[in-house]
């Protein structure tokens, strides 16, 4: 049997018009030795309003060194399309030694680029000199906006390591 490995994921609804969906969120992440099965992100609540912040813990088996996230969902509910405005997974691994502990902790965020999205403004200012569109921070995961399902590269920091002395962490 596999070793299970935990990984921290926190996502960011953009804060704009109409970001916020009812649909059913996915993830999979793709490691260097394998890949995830789908997972739905859902919490207590209403997860992915606008402007909200959610926090996921998944419990995989261990697929490596991440290399790539893929975020989809079902298309379903009240205006489905979805703007995700930030996304950072985070892996931590404790070891006690002896009156001590060493803590691993490593991050992984999307590598984004220039992929921003495009929303329409709702009263035509074009008469006053406004603009039509605007560019916004974020990734839109739309039909009209390039599709539901979406596969980015990560980007890492490298593994840090602490080590805490004492009798315990903190000491």
């Amino acid at each position: 049997m596999s070793e299970k490995i935990t990984y921290d994921v926190d996502i960011h609804t953009a804060n704009i018009r109409d970001a916020g969906t009812d649909a059913a969120v996915k993830i999979q992440l793709i490691g260097e030795k394998g890949t995830s099965p789908a997972i739905e992100l859902d919490n207590p609540g209403d997860d992915f309003e606008q402007g909200s912040w959610g926090h996921y813990r998944l419990s995989i088996d261990d697929i490596g060194d991440l290399k790539k996230v893929r975020l989809f969902h079902n298309n379903g509910g009240f205006q489905a399309g979805w703007c995700m405005g930030a996304l950072a997974i985070r892996w931590t691994q404790e070891t006690r030694l002896g009156i001590g502990a060493e803590i691993k902790v490593q991050h992984w965020w999307p590598e984004l680029g220039g992929v921003t999205g495009t929303a329409l403004v709702k009263v035509d200012g074009s008469l006053f000199g406004l603009p039509t569109e605007v560019t916004v921070n974020g990734v839109w995961l739309a039909n009209d906006s390039g599709g539901i399902d979406k596969t980015f590269d990560l980007k890492t920091e490298g593994v840090k390591s602490r080590i805490f002395t004492g009798l315990g962490p903190g000491i």
